[in-house]
């Protein structure tokens, strides 16, 4: 905090001669002396001793006031140096590139106090006059992104990427993070992509491709992602695979898991076990797919030869009214029935006759 004092006081006290009252200019130099032995205590009592010398909206008073800001920071008193600072800059009497100076302090003086949203209106309205340096352009996209208003974030942290000839990854994921927020998932795979273009050994970003893709509801694609991994020597758990279907199940979309399941089991990502199998068709029976669900059911049941797989089957005909189906299903699952099962398998089959005689 104290480097800002050698690099931020922009006015010269000898320049100033002409244009300051001869004792608060005094005070101002004799300040300026105290502050650089160290004694700040004593330069604060100087020039808080001028202050009701100098008139309201004088230059005197904006330049004790801006004086008294400087101190607090020295002395790593924020909220007090915000204060002072602000009334400096009400005066309207600075020069336009001391005003600008301080508004940006001003600005991190915000952060630093945890006021992040005043901090970036500040901010956004020095860069609507002038353009923001990098470093105060790349603070306004954190601040944005720290308050969640990545609309404005995306496209000054895009400036930052254009303007730097080597910028550390973190900006491209953090592109990709906020147009993900956005529900951008084309600028979201954008972003991703270059990152795999310059580390194309990430799993973690295969993954977070993969899953924008599900998202946006290209399950195909996704897997197609995965495969591609997998071809390039990364390996994905089974566990990590089903964690993208379940992100679909836990948004309420059963049909966009089933789909994504479908093509992980056809590109070979998961293993056409009886588990996989299963839960494909229970999640095409929630997705209401009654088409897809049968037949994944029918798969299921002629591999395993069980009888409750055919009994899953035969409920999804009997509540579709498919009574020829449903007979077939019913032959099947009475070969390795216990009794309980034949019971069963005897109601349905009542009830099925009574509802083709009608």
């Amino acid at each position: 905090m104290r480097a800002w004092l050698l690099l931020l006081m922009l006015f010269s006290l000898p320049l100033l001669a002409q244009q300051v009252d001869p004792s608060i200019l005094r005070a101002l130099t004799q300040a300026d002396q105290s502050q650089q032995s160290g004694d700040l205590g004593t330069a604060e009592q100087l020039l808080r001793a001028q202050l009701g010398q100098a008139r309201e909206g004088s230059l005197e008073l904006a330049l004790l006031q801006q004086r008294l800001g400087y101190l607090a920071i020295a002395r790593e008193r924020n909220t007090e140096a915000i204060d002072w600072l602000q009334r400096a800059v009400a005066q309207g009497q600075l020069s336009a590139e001391a005003l600008r100076q301080d508004r940006l302090n001003l600005a991190q003086l915000m952060v630093l106090t945890d006021q992040p949203r005043s901090a970036a209106q500040l901010l956004s309205d020095l860069h609507s006059e002038q353009p923001l340096a990098e470093v105060h352009l790349r603070l306004l996209v954190q601040l944005y992104n720290q308050l969640g208003d990545y609309g404005r974030a995306i496209p000054l942290a895009e400036q930052v990427v254009r303007s730097s000839a080597a910028v550390d990854p973190v900006w491209y994921q953090l592109l990709a993070g906020m147009n993900l927020q956005l529900e951008r998932y084309a600028g979201a795979e954008r972003w991703l992509r270059l990152m795999l273009n310059n580390d194309p050994g990430n799993i973690e970003l295969w993954r977070q491709l993969a899953s924008v893709q599900s998202l946006d509801r290209r399950q195909v694609d996704a897997a197609a992602t995965l495969r591609l991994a997998y071809e390039a020597g990364l390996r994905f758990s089974d566990s990590e695979l089903e964690s993208l279907v379940g992100l679909q199940l836990a948004a309420g979309a059963p049909w966009q898991a089933a789909r994504l399941q479908q093509a992980l089991l056809q590109q070979g990502l998961l293993a056409s076990n009886r588990q996989h199998q299963q839960r494909l068709a229970q999640m095409w029976q929630m997705a209401r797919d009654h088409e897809r669900a049968e037949q994944a059911w029918r798969a299921l049941a002629q591999q395993s030869g069980r009888s409750d797989d055919w009994m899953r089957l035969a409920v999804l005909q009997l509540q579709q009214g498919r009574w020829d189906a449903l007979a077939e299903s019913i032959a099947q699952a009475r070969k390795g029935a216990d009794a309980g099962q034949r019971q069963q398998l005897d109601r349905w089959q009542d009830y099925a006759r009574q509802m083709q005689g009608n």
